[in-house]
């Protein structure tokens, strides 16, 4: 019999994501926040939020806006920050199909 570790829906205290997340390749983006911009990398993104790394620290619950190509700004909060990670919450849900991180790369 092998030790298996946990599966995440079997962990207390688990909650299964509300929307699809698409795993990104580390896009770059820039964040703005009270007049000062950071560049951040993208690590995934839904319709309602992102999750990026960013070397600099953000203020939990500060409000910041997000570059997302084909988009354009996009004002979101922040919701966590574990070491150089960090989540946001977008204010109004974004379309993943105007999302240019989510469009399919031509063959070059």
């Amino acid at each position: 019999m092998t030790d298996k570790p946990p599966r995440d829906e079997e962990l207390p205290g688990f909650k299964a994501r509300r929307t699809e997340r698409i795993a990104l390749a580390g896009e770059a983006a820039r964040l703005t926040q009270d007049r000062y911009a950071v560049e951040v990398t993208v690590r995934n993104l839904s319709s309602v939020g992102f999750m990026a790394e960013c070397a600099e620290p953000v203020r939990i619950g500060s409000w910041i806006a997000l570059e997302v190509p084909g988009i354009g700004l996009v004002q979101a909060q922040v919701r966590w920050q574990i070491g150089a990670r960090m989540g946001g919450m977008f204010l109004d849900p974004i379309s993943l199909a105007r999302c240019e991180w989510n469009a399919e790369k031509a063959e070059a």
